[in-house]
């Protein structure tokens, strides 16, 4: 009897087409929004964010509803006592017609949004990234200065106009890591740095005087290395006008290459003045970022955070932090919180600079190792790929995100990328091998490993460890240890492919030794994670888990799960699928690849 009082309440009161019209008005505002959000780049968040405000809204409406009836003099509160017949189906008129508006401006909405977005990606398609040339911006040579105290400013001089040029979707710019090596020449007996070498079209070069804030750089543009240079220009500048001098620099070379001042390459961003000190103070965080030791990386965040601390409202030097923070935590000893800082930076850069590549590229970085949130790294890999296509970094990263969900054909195609941009950093060969090793082309993981050893005089641990890897899998067992000793002599405590490789192999014993050795090091989180993978070999699920949990701080962490535990044993465990819901992963798949 209640239930049937309260029935015939709700309707005098107009609640439940009060409820229909809060939802039609509702799927309106979100048809409008996911058409015009992506319009403007808007991450996915903020359509997700709309959609949870508008269902507590719904609560608070149907209260609304319940309390005030909509009549010709406007909101009243609703009368205990019954309206007449006339009014009530006067209120019934005018929420009637709110929801059939509402729904034909929805359905309106819908066809719109379909034939936009089928024009939208099929103007994005047209907008592929084809460059049209490969050039090497060679570092900057020194005047006036001792480069072994000014080598910073050399370096981030150079870094500016290879970040200029990489707007281009026209242009494919190798990394500075790379075109360093062009500096000594190019070395016959290397077929590898040949290769590589004919494969660029034009070489830059320059010279660069400093006195005081003033800027002389002498420019040189040349299609070989070994012949003279066809165009060369000088410039002078304050060094508070250096974003305008980078900006009138690169124009000009694209001019040169006929790429025309209506090419891609022009985004439009706002030309910063920079105060010396901080700009300076930029330049030393960066330079010593590029190094290749933790020590180095800490000094590099600090002085970036000097360079915040006289411009809080420097949106690369928030970048920079977040590019450095993102390398720590796939360091050995990374510390818990690094991971977080790298979210605020990034974040931070983004909302100073919406157009910051380098943000955007962090801020994937941070939902592909940590965040979690698969959908939000895509949107963001893609979106820096749009500011910048020549950030080898980011197709890097993005490479193993899609690994991770078994996308092996976009894997390797993401990872060539990579490796065209930077093709001496041997770190972008080396792992193209593991991604081969996972596929069982071991010819192919070999090839790669080949190139590595030319580079790096045949010394280089990630090599030689991921080397090992492909001979135990092809059955090369002492061989393969062989090589996973070596890496772990050089690097000590990369012990990560060596333990479960022992276990395999039935030395028990030995792997034994090397979970004593591995305790006896602080713990962190990749420790944690290469003692998991040998008790995993060793089906002790118990100690397993217990380190699984206390390694998932570490950039590494869903690979591992996902990925290289594959005991049978471990995958039947219900802890196990409790890992993956954490993860928001699906369960370990047949990889999708077809080359």
């Amino acid at each position: 009897m209640k239930l049937k009082n309260l029935y015939r309440e709700l309707v005098r009161r107009n609640v439940f087409r009060a409820v229909l019209a809060y939802l039609a008005v509702a799927w309106v505002l979100i048809e409008f929004s996911s058409v015009i959000l992506p319009t403007f780049d808007a991450p996915p968040y903020l359509l997700k964010g709309l959609i949870f405000l508008l269902a507590i809204g719904l609560i608070f409406w149907t209260g609304f509803a319940w309390v005030y009836d909509l009549t010709p003099e406007g909101w009243r509160k609703t009368p205990d006592w019954t309206d007449t017949t006339e009014t009530r189906a006067a209120n019934s008129r005018r929420l009637n017609t709110v929801i059939a508006v509402a729904g034909v401006t929805a359905i309106l909405l819908l066809l719109a949004g379909s034939f936009w977005a089928g024009s939208r990606w099929s103007h994005e398609d047209t907008r592929a990234y084809s460059p049209k040339y490969r050039i090497a911006v060679l570092p900057l040579e020194s005047s006036g200065f001792d480069s072994r105290e000014m080598g910073y400013f050399q370096d981030g001089l150079t870094q500016d106009l290879i970040q200029r040029l990489s707007e281009s979707q026209s242009l494919m710019v190798l990394n500075i890591g790379s075109s360093r090596f062009f500096t000594a020449g190019i070395l016959p007996e290397n077929p590898y740095m040949v290769a590589n070498a004919e494969n660029v079209d034009y070489f830059i070069s320059g010279r660069i005087k400093k006195n005081e804030n003033v800027l002389n750089l002498n420019m040189e543009l040349r299609r070989r290395l070994d012949q003279n240079p066809f165009w060369t220009d000088s410039y002078e500048s304050d060094i508070v006008r250096i974003d305008e001098l980078i900006s009138q620099v690169t124009t000009e070379i694209q001019q040169v290459m006929g790429l025309g001042p209506e090419s891609e390459f022009s985004i439009n961003r706002e030309i910063r003045s920079i105060h010396p000190e901080t700009y300076e103070l930029y330049l030393k965080g960066k330079y010593y970022l590029n190094k290749s030791t933790v020590d180095e990386w800490k000094q590099g965040l600090v002085y970036l955070q000097e360079a915040i601390d006289r411009n809080p409202a420097d949106p690369d030097a928030y970048a920079g932090m977040a590019e450095g923070y993102i390398t720590w935590g796939h360091s050995l000893m990374p510390p818990d919180d690094v991971f977080p800082k790298a979210l605020a930076a990034a974040k931070r850069a983004i909302q100073l600079d919406s157009l910051n590549a380098e943000g955007w590229a962090a801020l994937a970085d941070y939902h592909t190792y940590f965040g979690w949130d698969w959908e939000l790294a895509e949107y963001a890999f893609r979106k820096a790929d749009s500011l910048n296509p020549n950030m080898a970094l980011n197709h890097y990263h993005r490479s193993w995100y899609l690994a991770l969900f078994g996308r092996m054909d976009e894997a390797i195609a993401e990872h060539k990328r990579a490796q065209e941009l930077d093709p001496f950093t041997p770190m972008h060969t080396a792992w193209m091998a593991e991604l081969y090793r996972w596929l069982g082309e071991y010819e192919k993981a070999l090839e790669e490993l080949d190139k590595v050893f030319e580079m790096s005089t045949g010394r280089y641990a990630l090599a030689l460890m991921l080397k090992g890897s492909v001979l135990m899998d092809m059955g090369n067992t002492e061989e393969g240890l062989q090589y996973l000793e070596q890496a772990s002599e050089i690097n000590k405590g990369w012990y990560f492919f060596y333990g479960p490789a022992l276990v395999k192999a039935g030395n028990v014993e030995r792997a034994k030794k090397i979970i004593a050795e591995v305790k006896s090091f602080p713990s962190t989180s990749f420790f944690n994670l290469t003692l998991a993978g040998i008790y995993s070999e060793m089906g002790d699920l118990e100690q397993m888990f217990d380190h699984l949990e206390k390694g998932k701080r570490h950039a590494w962490y869903p690979w591992v799960v996902r990925i290289y535990i594959s005991n049978d044993k471990v995958q039947q465990d219900p802890r196990y699928n409790k890992l993956l819901h954490e993860l928001k992963l699906p369960p370990p798949a047949p990889m999708q690849y077809s080359f």
